[in-house]
């Protein structure tokens, strides 16, 4: 995973056991997870060192992200468990990502050609960050604004991150994304957002303009994956699907004091097996 984690979050450890950041909870709750927006913990996490670490930490909860495809260990330790999540990848060959399309997907493409659209790329790093937290807010999920932009100003600074804005016809920005780069040859669908304007479908259609010149750069580049960075919303992770990626699990590993499950259920029932 890109270096921009480990300049963007300071106080972040990477190590043999992976990429984690200690952070301080509700109720003085001590913590450590994985950092916030990394997809993982890092490809190249060692999983002996990632159970010793499970072992012997005495914070009162950690939470580590494996990698996706990665195996789940066969035993955790005392008071672990694992969260089951998926992620979508779409496999690119050497022709144009697009011509893999669904019949309706490329329609969408093409109208949006028709009625002026245009993508480039991006270094607006606030009009990256609003469009994101557009989406987001639309969706009443919480986000440090201040520590997204931190991370995305960083991630712009390396070579295989890809910033995009689609814009309509007069000029004005519908969505956006940025696409990093991972260790294991994979382009990473990382940020993304929309603003959402009165025109049946634009919004929609704005969104496959931006996947379409994403792959496009991903292949030319020499990535052969495109991993659509997972999603908990069914509908997002419905229309990622239609574009025919497939589903691949990552585990989300869970170590919690005794006292702090109980909450757990209570505040995160998506930390809860």
């Amino acid at each position: 995973m890109n270096a921009a984690w480990d300049r963007a979050f300071p106080h972040c450890v990477h190590d043999a056991a992976g990429r984690r950041t200690p952070v301080t909870l509700r109720m003085g709750v001590s913590a450590t997870i994985t950092p916030p927006w990394a997809q993982d913990a890092g490809s190249d996490t060692n999983v002996k060192a990632l159970l010793k670490s499970l072992r012997e930490s005495q914070v009162s909860l950690m939470v580590l992200d494996l990698p996706a495809g990665a195996a789940l260990p066969e035993e955790l330790p005392a008071r672990c468990w694992a969260v089951e999540r998926h992620t979508r990848q779409l496999t690119l060959g050497e022709l144009d990502p697009v011509e893999s399309w669904p019949s309706h997907r490329k329609k969408q493409l093409r109208r949006a050609e028709r009625e002026g659209m245009a993508v480039s790329a991006a270094s607006d790093v606030d009009l990256l960050v609003n469009l994101h937290q557009a989406s987001r807010h639309r969706k009443g999920l919480n986000s440090d604004e201040i520590m997204l932009r931190r991370l995305l100003t960083e991630l712009l600074q390396e070579s295989d991150t890809c910033a995009l804005v689609v814009k309509n016809s007069q000029g004005e920005p519908l969505a956006g994304g940025v696409f990093h780069g991972a260790e294991d040859n994979r382009c990473i669908y990382g940020f993304g957002g929309q603003f959402r304007t009165d025109a049946p479908g634009e919004s929609s259609r704005a969104s496959v303009m931006l996947i379409a010149e994403a792959m496009r750069h991903a292949s030319k580049t020499g990535k052969t994956i495109f991993d659509f960075g997972g999603s908990m919303d069914t509908g997002v992770d419905r229309f990622y699907a239609e574009f025919g990626a497939v589903k691949v699990t990552k585990w989300k590993i869970v170590r919690a004091a005794a006292w702090l499950r109980p909450l757990l259920r209570w505040y995160r029932p998506d930390l809860i097996s």
